[in-house]
């Protein structure tokens, strides 16, 4: 399915997978967060209006979405959000910090295919960075859960890259080990060029620190820890600074709680509201083209999933196979 959706993308250049924000509220603090705002300020979409835009997407050739937030577990309806995904035919990812995942996966889990927990340690240090007493238990207990009760959940830990927390990349790589799942590690987010600064820019890496963490993580990778990243990007992104050409707006389409589409080149510019505007107009739009045609020329991202999926666009061997490894792993 996915090299299907690969193939046609690069024949018309038609996004096919959603990132979905379904709120920006969370029961977290973390210092690094760019999404969270708990202010009760942000509209949020129903389900009921989530389910039409899900049919929407699925008729444009929509595989499937990326549930996330903000915490998407403070949504009561999320059993009913992802009724819909998969009534249509949505492949379904949930990316949770794990604190109320374990009491929510009874009419959570039949409805799943696959779940990212947030770990940036291996103890509970990560409760202390992110606000919140209890989270480090909670998500490790949650995903023990999973494993036990709902083996065809794939799951899958997701660690943040900060300015300290090197020295638990090799206790983090040990835990998913134990807890036979695999983990991506993923720089705190920040620009790889000349321009405006993100609010995160005092947990950012700088790139000799990065260096040395691509080096880390390539000998866990070959060290048979199961480590998500591929070679390419360990070596030559994260490591050699080599900038990457972005596809993005040709894989993926990134959704705001509110149903609006932002251009993720300039934040202040909206392309649309899938609430008000249907989604094959929103795509063929002046706009969204521009942005499909001038995305190559941006290498700012540093988030594995937007380096890894643009290598994937372009057919680079490694990330593909990688990514199928990533797939099949249990």
């Amino acid at each position: 399915m996915l090299m299907q959706a690969l193939l046609k993308s690069r024949l018309w250049g038609k996004p096919f997978f959603l990132s979905h924000l379904v709120t920006t509220r969370c029961n977290c603090s973390c210092p690094m967060c760019l999404w969270r705002d708990n202010s009760g300020k942000v509209t949020e979409m129903t389900a009921d209006e989530i389910g039409k835009f899900y049919r929407d997407s699925r008729q444009n050739g929509f595989i499937g979405t990326a549930i996330w937030g903000g915490e998407p577990l403070l949504r009561q309806d999320l059993g009913q959000i992802l009724h819909h995904a998969r009534s249509y035919g949505l492949t379904t990812l949930l990316i949770s910090n794990g604190f109320y995942l374990k009491e929510r996966l009874g009419d959570l889990a039949p409805r799943l295919d696959a779940v990212i927990v947030s770990l940036d340690y291996a103890d509970e240090k990560h409760d202390r960075l992110r606000g919140c007493p209890g989270l480090f238990r909670r998500a490790v207990e949650a995903v023990e859960h999973l494993r036990a009760h709902h083996p065809r959940v794939k799951v899958l830990l997701n660690c943040l890259i900060l300015r300290d927390n090197e020295s638990s990349l090799l206790p983090l790589a040990e835990l998913a080990r134990d807890l036979g799942v695999s983990f991506y590690a993923c720089p705190v987010k920040g620009e790889r060029s000349e321009g405006k600064e993100y609010p995160t820019k005092n947990w950012k890496t700088d790139y000799d620190y990065e260096s040395r963490i691509g080096q880390k993580l390539t000998g866990l990778k070959q060290a048979g820890y199961s480590l998500n990243n591929s070679y390419t990007y360990l070596n030559e992104y994260l490591e050699k600074k080599q900038p990457f050409q972005c596809y993005l707006p040709r894989i993926a389409l990134i959704v705001q709680p509110d149903g609006n589409i932002n251009h993720c080149m300039e934040g202040a510019v909206s392309l649309g509201n899938v609430k008000t505007r249907p989604l094959r107009e929103i795509l063929s739009s002046p706009p969204y083209r521009q942005l499909q045609r001038e995305s190559p020329r941006c290498s700012r991202c540093n988030n594995p999933n937007v380096v890894e999926s643009s290598y994937m666009w372009q057919f680079h061997l490694e990330p593909l196979l990688n990514a199928a490894t990533v797939m099949l792993h249990s």
